[in-house]
């Protein structure tokens, strides 16, 4: 597909003018210049037709540091690989200095550019945009991103000047989000997965702020791997843009369908690793568990992690356990390809002949018989039990353990609904 580029200064509005075109809040909007720092991507569908949108961090022309200058590399990738250039301003701002530079480095680039004077909210600040053409671009939109003015023109040009795809029916898209605490190496795992460097990676915890998107093919399935926020505890959170990408995470958690938790081995499982475990059980997720930078260990201490991480996840002891390097590409392919079974396994029915005869099988509640189990659901795999009596918790996971004795459902949680009949007479 064309793809567009967002660029600009640091707080221009770039953010809020992708999650307004795009319909879903991907790169998170706050006072603060500087937020967004990787290429955040979506896609844009206008009048039958479909392109890439990317957004990008702010423009530091006068800062030199490391993250500034990751944050420049990821920029410059973006245009490296844009059609099209939107060049936002901000109305209400009025020209900078630096955007004089910044317009000097697209001209060289020799794509075309759309000038997107953002926040002119009213007409009283329509003179304002005039000030913009010293830029000498001229093709200049006014435009609000809060109040979603002006962009119907913006999209309409957009296409005209984009080679023409058609919006095709996509085939199945296999959702999966890297989950995990500050420093875990979940920027890292993204980048060795698609061989690009999309999310910035720095030694700094909390680098990542977006949920960083990409889509790529593994043994013909379509998948696409979201990077997140470092989750960490409530009580651990100061500022405001924390508190965004954390709540961020926890709504991206309701569209994927697996999550891999991914953790350090050098510090260990804790409360945070098991929080993210019972967060996605609690939403009846995939669960893939991948102990990170086993580079740092001797072969020797494999098992001893195995053993320790399975102990700590025991509550989720169907998930599969997958040892990698994300910095050296060990075991990624293992990793990928449990992801796509546990994506099978989530959506297997079990054969009902085994189903009818499983009753016979079992031992019975106290004071009680099973009548009948059924399977009532996929993704995630649902089941009906009838009984004659109320059924305790104890007895629904001997249940749930049985059913997985039977079929498996590796990685997969197995929700059970009770329905209470009369007694069972044989």
């Amino acid at each position: 597909m064309a793809t567009v580029a967002i660029v600009g200064r640091k707080n221009v509005g770039k953010s809020s003018i992708f999650n307004r075109l795009v319909g879903r809040r991907l790169s998170i909007v706050h006072e603060t210049p500087g937020v967004t720092r990787d290429r955040i991507y979506g896609e844009i569908f206008w009048r039958g037709r479909i392109f890439n949108l990317i957004d990008t961090g702010g423009f530091f022309p006068e800062e030199e540091n490391i993250l500034a200058s990751k944050i420049m590399y990821q920029i410059e990738l973006a245009l490296k690989q844009a059609d099209l250039i939107y060049f936002v301003v901000d109305g209400r701002t009025g020209l900078m200095p630096s955007e004089q530079e910044i317009a000097e480095l697209l001209r060289g680039l020799s794509k075309p550019v759309f000038l997107i004077v953002n926040k002119v909210d009213n007409k009283s600040l329509l003179p304002v945009v005039n000030e913009f053409y010293k830029l000498g671009f001229s093709k200049i939109f006014a435009v609000s991103a809060e109040g979603g003015i002006g962009f119907g023109e913006v999209l309409d040009e957009t296409i005209k000047l984009l080679p023409a795809v058609r919006v095709k029916k996509d085939t199945q898209l296999i959702k999966i989000a890297i989950l995990g605490r500050p420093n875990a190496g979940k920027s890292t795992l993204l980048n060795t997965i698609i061989k690009e460097e999309r999310a910035v990676v720095d030694e700094k915890p909390g680098t990542t702020r977006d949920l960083v998107n990409a889509q790529f093919t593994f043994k013909d399935k379509k998948i696409e791997i979201i990077d997140t926020y470092g989750l960490k505890k409530r009580s651990r959170i100061k500022e405001p843009i924390e508190f965004y990408s954390m709540m961020r995470v926890m709504h991206i958690i309701d569209d994927i369908e697996i999550g891999i938790i991914l953790f350090d081995v050098t510090q260990g499982v804790v409360h945070e690793d098991c929080h993210i475990a019972s967060l996605l059980l609690s939403k009846a997720k995939g669960i893939v568990i991948a102990p990170n930078k086993v580079d740092l260990l001797k072969k020797k201490e494999y098992k001893l992690i195995l053993d320790s991480t399975t102990e700590s996840f025991r509550f989720v002891d169907f998930a599969p356990i997958v040892l990698v390097s994300a910095k050296l590409n060990t075991g990624i392919d293992r990793l990928l390809q449990a992801t796509l079974d546990v994506y099978s396994e989530l959506r297997k029915k079990a054969d009902p002949r085994i189903l009818k005869e499983l009753p016979f099988s079992l031992k019975p509640p106290p004071d009680g018989q099973i009548l009948k189990i059924s399977q009532v659901g996929i993704n995630p795999p649902q089941f009906r039990v009838q009984t004659s009596v109320q059924l305790k918790e104890n007895y629904i996971q001997y249940l749930r353990n049985t059913i997985r004795n039977y079929f498996g459902f590796v990685g997969a949680p197995v929700l059970i609904k009770t329905e209470l009949k009369g007694r069972y007479k044989r």
